[in-house]
């Protein structure tokens, strides 16, 4: 599982059931939603979310990227215009014999 996906995953998560529970208790109960429910509810669909990508991990990140890949901003994306070349460096991979 990618750990770039994760918070994403999460954020996602929580905004659906979140605005799923506030929908319905606006519409079918003719309530106000309160902070409390709608937190309780981000947090619920947090944690789910969570669980699912620990379950699918190939399957969640591909349902996420393309749900990403939707957003009208790259809001999710990590890279930004102010950033310096030496901060994030690629990983190098070694083969051969290990040097002791």
């Amino acid at each position: 599982m990618s750990s770039r996906l994760l918070v994403p995953a999460m954020i996602l998560g929580g905004v659906v059931i979140s605005s799923l529970g506030a929908s319905t208790m606006y519409f079918l109960e003719e309530r106000d939603p309160s902070v409390k429910t709608v937190s309780r509810d981000f947090i619920i669909g947090a944690i789910m979310m969570l669980m699912i990508l620990q379950l699918l991990p190939e399957s969640s990140e591909y349902m996420i990227g393309i749900v990403m890949s939707l957003a009208p901003l790259s809001i999710f994306s990590s890279t930004s215009s102010g950033q310096t070349g030496g901060g994030d460096s690629e990983m190098e991979v070694k083969v051969g014999v290990p040097n002791f």
